[in-house]
């Protein structure tokens, strides 16, 4: 009774209230776009936040009759259509010309000053698709992808993804590398193994 709650649609100060003690966070249609027009991409997302740290996340698509989960402790996990549970882990590939690389758009990075940036690494990368919102992070956690980035985002739009891809065995930041937090505002997540190299291709060449 003692937890607190912030989400999309209330909340004055979710920054403020997620960072200290436990915070649950709820994104009731991550990908309302798709949801409007009837494509079946989309989830309710719920993350635990424990003094601004995220250690739990769930992931409910709908549509797609899928569930994910996972946190500290207990690994990642999904289901589909109320079957058993299948352990998660991200993929082994090494080498960005192997990656697949997954975004929602190109507009948030043109206006983040790293439209170029990410059209060098899409060239450089073996595929890119749009899966966009959620879905990008849950396939990485699946192995099906790896690399998957926003460059503009809200707390309650990645907090419950963090967890689900760190317990695959995947890393989960910020653009910049910093780790995820109530202030956090982009996400960039990857096997592990290539996130320096993702990085260091998105970050803007000095004036």
């Amino acid at each position: 009774p003692a937890d607190v709650g912030v989400g999309e649609e209330y909340s004055d100060d979710p920054v403020g209230l997620a960072a200290h003690g436990r915070c649950w966070v709820m994104d009731p249609i991550d990908g309302t776009k798709n949801f409007v027009r009837g494509v079946p991409v989309w989830a309710t997302l719920i993350a635990l936040l424990v003094d601004g740290r995220p250690v739990l996340g769930a992931v409910s698509a709908p549509a797609l009759a899928r569930r994910w989960w996972g946190g500290d402790g207990f690994g990642a996990w999904s289901s589909f259509a109320g079957g058993p549970a299948r352990r998660l882990g991200v993929s082994g590939v090494r080498e960005l010309g192997d990656a697949s690389l997954s975004i929602s758009s190109l507009s948030g990075w043109e206006a983040t000053g790293r439209g170029a940036q990410m059209l060098a690494l899409s060239r450089t990368c073996w595929r890119t698709r749009g899966y966009g919102d959620f879905f990008s992070y849950m396939l990485l956690a699946e192995g099906a992808v790896d690399i998957a980035t926003e460059p503009e985002l809200s707390l309650w739009d990645l907090a419950a993804l963090a967890p689900i891809v760190t317990a695959a065995g995947g890393t989960f930041t910020d653009v910049g590398g910093g780790q995820i937090g109530p202030a956090s505002d982009s996400a960039l997540a990857t096997n592990g193994l290539l996130h320096d190299a993702v990085r260091a291709a998105l970050t803007p060449a000095p004036r």
